[in-house]
């Protein structure tokens, strides 16, 4: 973002006029805090028979930009155990690959919000019962 601004002043001691132009560029920036982020999750019989596993409120971040163009949030991971992964922000639904992805964020008018975000793991016919590490490191950047 540049930012100019034109000043004229009169001299009084004469009849000449000065301009200044003043500019500054603000740098788009983006930061987030982890508030929680579930580490490991559970793949029980019940999950296998139907097919998938829900995590309600897995990742919860505070994100900070200045951008007007919004930003991402990109989930990194490799895994074998899904076949897809849906991610759940204030109602909308993104299907990611299961090795991520990146969803756009539109730019908040506050500057900072609180992400909240559910999964729906579709698991993989072969998986077995137990304890796995969580697929994904959600990251926000800019575009």
């Amino acid at each position: 973002m540049v930012i100019t601004a034109q000043f004229t002043s009169l001299s009084f001691a004469g009849s000449g006029k000065a301009t200044i132009t003043v500019s500054a560029t603000v740098v788009a920036r983006v930061s987030q805090s982890v508030i929680h982020q579930v580490s490991r999750l559970s793949v029980t019989e019940k999950d296998i028979k139907r097919g998938f596993v829900e995590i309600s409120s897995g990742t919860i971040l505070q994100v900070k930009t200045n951008s007007r163009n919004g930003y991402l949030l990109y989930f990194e991971g490799e895994n074998e155990l899904f076949k897809e992964v849906s991610v759940m922000d204030r109602g909308r639904t993104t299907v990611l690959s299961p090795n991520g992805g990146f969803i756009h964020q539109t730019a908040s008018p506050g500057n900072v919000e609180v992400k909240d975000l559910s999964y729906r793991l579709l698991l993989r016919e072969d998986i077995q019962p137990g304890t796995y590490p969580f697929p994904f490191i959600v990251k926000a950047s800019l575009l």
